[in-house]
């Protein structure tokens, strides 16, 4: 108990530095931030941030959101030639220079969004040419109203969320992990790094409850949405600029 409570004065003493040391020289994230309309099979299309986020987050935050589409060829029909189109939604948050109001811990975002029954887990990816990227891994719930021809009624929707940190020479999936990197450099370099946070998110619907058409089962929606991330991370990140 005592050494929890030293260490979490010393971690509180060295974030209160942040308050009191001159202006940082600020570098940028080491990722790209213009999501492409095409990267591999997937089709995207970019909207807006919601109001919230803009009125939540600190005014010199960017951001870069959109829809991804992906035609499931496996169920596609011989006959019309039609296919169902899985969708994630993918998000880039780019923090500005203030290190508390710019990107917040996911979890605690998604719960504010009415995520439940959060399960995390680390996980990772690898890219064509070797390099892994780490990862984090989460399942929810999440309540939502549906119209029906009865009215309206209130439905639980599974869904697979995958997020990571791009620095300006640093990756990670750590939240505490990106906190300790950004007060390390802030505090001996004297640099505010500016880090992207992107997250990607898809819908599905339990193998015995799935029929055909319906959004992807868990293991269809992760081998699709882990696809998604390779083509991001290996199109938008300079990872020349990356420290092995």
């Amino acid at each position: 108990m005592k050494r929890l409570l030293l260490l979490g004065l010393l971690l509180g003493g060295t974030m209160s530095l942040i308050f009191v040391l001159p202006e940082f020289r600020q570098t940028d994230s080491a990722l790209k931030m213009s999501i492409p309309t095409y990267m591999g099979s997937w089709q995207t299309e970019s909207y807006p941030p919601s109001k919230a986020e803009l009125d939540t987050l600190a005014a010199d935050t960017e951001f870069s959101k959109a829809k991804c589409g992906l035609r499931r060829v496996e169920e596609m029909s011989y006959i019309t030639g039609a296919a169902p189109i899985d969708i994630a939604d993918l998000s880039i948050v780019l923090s500005g220079h203030d290190l508390a109001n710019s990107i917040h811990r996911p979890e605690r975002c998604m719960q504010a969004q009415g995520h439940r029954d959060l399960v995390t887990q680390p996980s990772e990816i690898t890219l064509d040419d070797g390099r892994t990227v780490p990862l984090m891994r989460i399942i929810s719930k999440r309540d939502q109203r549906i119209r029906t021809s009865d009215g309206e009624k209130v439905i639980t929707v599974d869904y697979l969320t995958y997020y990571f940190f791009i620095g300006h020479d640093r990756v990670t999936a750590s939240h505490l992990q990106r906190t300790l990197m950004d007060i390390t450099d802030r505090v001996a370099k004297g640099e505010a790094q500016r880090w992207a946070y992107i997250s990607t998110t898809m819908a599905f619907v339990p193998s015995d409850e799935r029929g055909l058409g319906d959004p992807p089962d868990q293991a269809m929606a992760d081998k699709k949405i882990r696809q998604l991330l390779k083509e991001l991370a290996s199109n938008n990140v300079n990872w020349g600029r990356i420290s092995s």
